[in-house]
């Protein structure tokens, strides 16, 4: 356990000091800030201009998610498997990773859990500054606003750790991070294309759910409904975990 520790906290640093990392975490909060300054000053015209007719376009956190969750950080997802799997791979660096005394599937599963970390901090950082912001200058909220939003936020994180499970998939497959990362891109945006032109594949595709935290807003889904999106989830990230570690375990580098 302790190797399993040591792997998780090396490749989280990893990503932190490399500073593309933090300066998207930044970019994040700055997006939530210029948001409240342009829907102040668009709020202030449309009263001004109006006839008195006054609307809050101050950014709540349940506002900006589907913005992060379908866009931003599904691309630092992609962008941490790459860099930690298939450019470690290419560069060479990965044999000394693996020399360490730490079995490769530690080594496979730290490095996965550090991208879900990241995730998960990046989901926090905008869930902290998007409240205080609705807070200063929005209508502000009670806590059942807050709790609903801060339950909305923790359900995203298991179907982001699926998504980020098949990306180190691929990373392990890829054997250039450029074009891995690339290779992710236009997947991701086949499976959510495609639910849209048949809506059949929204029962298949595990991308269907990363926003699932809308069905359980408000009336619960049938219980039907609820087994069907655990079994999508449940069996893509095992499926994934397991082959992306097997694959892992018998690559050569």
């Amino acid at each position: 356990m302790s190797a399993f520790t040591a792997v998780f906290s090396n490749e989280l640093t990893k990503m932190f000091k490399r500073k593309k990392y933090v300066v998207f975490l930044i970019i994040g909060m700055a997006i939530c800030i210029l948001w409240t300054v342009i829907g102040g000053v668009a709020s202030n015209l449309i009263g001004r201009f109006g006839g008195g007719f006054m609307i809050n376009l101050t950014p709540t956190p349940m506002g900006v998610l589907p913005i992060f969750l379908q866009i931003l950080i599904p691309l630092l997802i992609f962008m941490g498997a790459t860099d930690l799997i298939t450019a470690e791979g290419a560069e060479g660096t990965m044999k000394g990773i693996i020399c360490r005394p730490a079995e490769r599937w530690k080594i496979y599963f730290g490095k996965l859990l550090a991208i879900i970390s990241y995730a998960a901090i990046y989901l926090a950082c905008i869930f902290i500054i998007s409240s205080v912001l609705n807070q200063i200058f929005g209508r502000g909220g009670n806590f059942n606003d807050f709790s609903t939003a801060f339950m909305s936020y923790l359900l995203t994180i298991p179907p982001l750790a699926v998504l980020a499970a098949f990306a180190m998939m691929l990373a392990v497959i890829g054997r250039g991070a450029t074009l891995t990362m690339l290779l992710l891109i236009v997947i991701y945006m086949a499976m959510s294309a495609l639910p849209v032109i048949f809506p059949i594949f929204s029962e298949i595709f595990f991308t269907s759910y990363l926003g699932w935290h809308r069905l359980w807003i408000g009336a619960l889904p049938q219980m039907s409904r609820i087994v069907q999106m655990l079994v999508v989830l449940i069996s893509s990230g095992i499926t994934f975990l397991m082959a992306g570690s097997l694959i892992f375990d018998k690559k050569e580098y």
